[in-house]
Formats: structure tokens, sequence, C-alpha cells
């Protein structure tokens, strides 16, 4: 299934982005398929297999012996997610305010922030990506920001507030900026904050990214990938 926005340049123009099932991003009508921001920085993760199996095994014994156990409880994981997303996707648009605990975390932290725009498609232009940004809003000070929200576990912040789960969040965040700055976007942001909501809706917390940074692990990663895919 394919989506389509026109997003707002600096110039006045506007540019035509679609996106498929797929995650793959493309300009105009018939503009070469771009692989995804996620996609490209997926290997960061190397231990993952370790990490995903011991988790695995973990949610087995904890359920009794279950062996579907860790496959509905990541699937409730992606659900809890992906209506987080919806809710303040929702909120951003029209302003109505979820019941739903893990959204009002949410918007404790972030609900009077100045939204511009949320789930937007970015590309860029010379490094050929995709991605969809969470959302960008208006700092006080004037600076142009970018946002990222992740779901977590509760009591698991140590875990993801580790220098690995940082340092990938952050690349991602920051090829989203370079990439509305590089497309010319109406939105150039100068400030990054990726927002770990807890899934039981017991709290939030927010993290300012280094953006300069962060752009250097995302294309370190980027290279990386095509060194292994064999730019395939």
């Amino acid at each position: 299934m394919n989506d389509t926005q026109q997003h707002p340049l600096a110039d006045g123009s506007t540019v035509k982005i679609s996106r498929n099932g797929n995650h793959q991003y493309w300009i105009g009508d018939n503009g070469p398929k771009m692989r995804s921001v996620t996609g490209l920085i997926s290997h960061i993760d190397g231990d993952s297999f370790g990490v995903g199996l011991n988790w695995g095994l973990k949610m087995v014994r904890e359920h009794g012996g279950d062996l579907n156990a860790p496959r509905r409880i990541n699937k409730e994981s992606v659900d809890i997610g992906n209506h987080l997303h919806e809710a303040v996707d929702t909120y951003i648009g029209d302003g109505t305010i979820s019941e739903d605990p893990v959204f009002m975390a949410w918007h404790k932290k972030l609900g009077e922030q100045d939204f511009l725009a949320s789930e937007r498609y970015v590309f860029h232009p010379l490094l050929l990506y995709g991605g969809t940004v969470d959302a960008i809003s208006m700092h006080r000070s004037g600076d142009v920001v970018i946002h990222d929200w992740k779901s977590v576990e509760p009591g698991s912040w140590a875990k993801y507030g580790s220098s690995l789960r940082i340092n990938k969040d952050t690349a991602q965040l920051s090829a989203y900026a370079d990439a509305l700055t590089q497309m010319g976007s109406v939105w150039a942001p100068s400030k990054g904050y990726i927002t770990y909501v807890l899934r039981d809706g017991s709290g939030a917390e927010v993290v300012e990214v280094d953006l300069e940074r962060g752009s250097k692990l995302f294309n370190a990663s980027r290279e990386l990938f095509l060194l292994i895919t064999g730019g395939a």
C-alpha cells in the first residue's frame, strides 16, 4: 500500500514524497526507490541475536514455559508503540486527548510543545534515503526541534539508556534532521529530542541528542551497511 505527502520547502514550493508497505521512499511519480533510515541502521545491534535469545528464554520461563510468549509479547509491544504514534499524531493534528495511559505519560512531558507537524516523510537528495519523522516543534528559543518517541518496558530504562541504544536512536533522529536540511524543508531543525515512554504509562524520559555526533554515527553506519550488502 502506497501513501503520498506533499512536503513544504523553504523556497515556497512543495515536493511529493511517497512510501510503500516495505518502507521504501521515492520522489515524484516514478522516482527511484530509496532505503529507509531504519533499514540502514538495522545492523548496529551487533549482539542482537544473543540479546533476543536471552530475552525470549526469560519470557518463556516467566510465562510457565509458554513457547509462544515471546512472539505474543513482542506483538503487544509493537501494538502499544503504534497506538502511541497514532494517538500523538491525532493530538497534534486536532487536539484530541486520548485517555490511553501511555499517551498520557507522553502528554505530561510534551503536551505543551508548539508542534508544527507530525508523521512527515523526508528524504536526503544526496545520500538517497528516506524516513518518517515523528514530529517537529518550535522551541521557545525559536529553534526548530525534531522529535522521536519510543515505547519501552517499565523498569528497563537502564537498558534503554545504554550507550548502544542511545547511539542507534541518535543516529536515526540525526539522519532525519540532515534530510530535512538537505532537502530544503521549511523546517530545518537545530535541536533533537528522543522521548522514551514506559509501556505501562507510568512515566516518560526525554533525552536531548547531539545531532552533529548522531550524523557521524549514521553516516558510518550507512557506509558499513553498503559494504556488508555490496550496495545492493
